[in-house]
């Protein structure tokens, strides 16, 4: 096992909370753009 360093392990684990952060923000972002879909529809024309 080789030795990691404290700075690398801090970008790692901030990368892959910079991942999943993006992801869920994307998931969320698509849900609201989805639900406003639905709502603009009923009487709004789309630009």
């Amino acid at each position: 096992m080789q030795e990691i360093s404290l700075l690398e392990l801090l970008a790692r684990s901030a990368a892959r909370f910079a991942a999943v952060s993006g992801v869920v923000a994307l998931l969320i972002w698509v849900t609201w753009v989805m639900l406003d879909l639905k709502h603009l529809q009923s009487g709004f024309t789309l630009p």
